[in-house]
């Protein structure tokens, strides 16, 4: 994504001192989550993972700050505070009683304010990064963090601002960094406002301790260094490590997805088991099938809530004797719930896929270790769905699958589209 657009629903909120840019995504009777994003970028940080998020059963609101992105910008500088209340203003104007707020970096610091401010509202925080600087390093930051940069007619700021985001980012690829620079653009030469405003500001770690509070973020995020500090300051705070730097819902949005859902639903009261926590609601069990196996591998397999009966077979012994094995029943189990659920969330993005075929390959692999595990390749195939829009779908239904979510993070998982008519 090479502007500040992309594929999710856009729309304007005027409040008291000008408009406010959002990206939304999700039933809007679902439990929102609101996710703040780090200066001077945008929104945009998230587009990969709103339809993702809004698969799990999450309203989504990814608002531009004043004064970055598409939003207007402050009649003059902020305080954290002061965006704190902009976040309120928004979550009264979109009538969102109750939120969940993720932050990150910079959005990291007004989502805590936001919840110390406004206790009844916040169910939960998830913080991408929550840097707590000490006050020497607060001290050496506003002496001379994100300088500024002249605008010239011959063009050579956009070099400044290109030089600061690979400095910044070595490893971002040409279109994100590409990105970046429209969004430093988009901010003005004086790209460091909401930066002053963190480095005049101390966290009110204590007036946290009743938030339910996760830390999300990249492997190799440049605010991962602070993990020991957030840790011992937020002890009751649960983490997920996830791959990826300060841009892991690009990098890996699925795992990103997956550990935020997961978090903001329980903070929702929405999820069970475990991720839920305490005070999460009970899960409604829908449906139990119950299989007895009688021989192991080389043995029989007998349906007690159906009528499944077949003879099992190794391996080795496919070639000479009838029957199955697991790893054929898992692939018949896991394609068909791939396939439905590809169904159903094209039926809730409004888009006609036409027939769709998908097939699994489930792999019995030995490791270095002699221990074994198995592995999957998924193939879905619609030929009347245009290949783009088909492949986003993909990703949605990846993201819905009770499969693909009962094995993320255990299993490989290879998710690919069959190429077109």
């Amino acid at each position: 994504m090479r502007n500040l657009g992309g594929t999710s629903q856009r729309a304007y909120v005027t409040l008291p001192w000008g408009q406010v840019h959002l990206r939304l995504a999700g039933d809007p009777a679902d439990p929102a989550v609101v996710l703040l994003h780090q200066s001077p970028l945008s929104s945009a940080t998230f587009e990969p993972v709103l339809g993702l998020l809004a698969a799990q059963g999450l309203r989504v609101v990814a608002p531009d700050t004043p004064g970055f992105g598409m939003s207007d910008p402050t009649p003059q500088p902020w305080s954290i505070g002061d965006y704190a209340d902009g976040v309120g203003h928004l979550l009264d104007a979109l009538g969102l009683d109750e939120v969940v707020l993720l932050g990150q970096h910079t959005g990291a610091v007004v989502a805590c304010e936001v919840a110390r401010r406004r206790p009844r509202s916040v169910r939960g925080l998830v913080l991408q990064g929550l840097p707590l600087y000490s006050d020497e390093e607060r001290a050496e930051k506003r002496a001379g963090y994100a300088p500024g940069y002249e605008p010239s007619i011959d063009g050579s700021h956009l070099t400044t601002i290109w030089d600061r985001v690979r400095g910044l980012y070595p490893d971002s690829d040409v279109d994100e960094v590409d990105r970046q620079v429209l969004e430093y653009l988009a901010t003005g030469p004086d790209y460091g406002t909401a930066y002053r405003a963190v480095f005049e500001h101390t966290v009110d770690v204590e007036a946290l301790r009743g938030v339910p509070t996760a830390l999300v973020h990249g492997a190799q995020d440049l605010v991962h260094r602070f993990t020991d500090t957030v840790t011992a300051a937020l002890p009751w705070a649960g983490l997920d490590v996830v791959p990826g730097t300060d841009f892991a819902a690009a990098e890996h949005p699925h795992e990103f997805a997956t550990a935020v859902g997961a978090r903001a639903l329980a903070f929702h009261g929405a999820a069970s088991g475990a991720a839920a926590g305490a005070g999460a609601a009970a899960p409604t069990v829908l449906y139990t099938a119950s299989v007895e196996v009688v021989g192991g591998r080389g043995g029989r397999a007998r349906s007690t809530t159906g009528s499944l009966e077949l003879a099992l077979a190794r391996p080795a012994e496919r070639g000479t004797e009838a029957g199955t094995d697991p790893e054929e029943l898992f692939a018949a189990g896991y394609a068909a719930c791939f396939d439905s659920a590809l169904q159903v969330v094209a039926r809730r993005e409004g888009v006609r896929v036409g027939r769709s075929t998908t097939t699994a390959s489930v792999s019995l692999v030995v490791g270095a270790d002699q221990a074994y595990s198995i592995a999957v390749e998924l193939e879905v195939a619609a030929p009347e769905c245009e290949p783009a829009e088909l492949s986003r779908l993909v990703d949605l239904a990846h993201a819905t699958c009770p499969y693909s979510r009962a094995t993320r993070g255990n299993i490989p998982v290879a998710v690919r589209t069959a190429p077109g008519p």
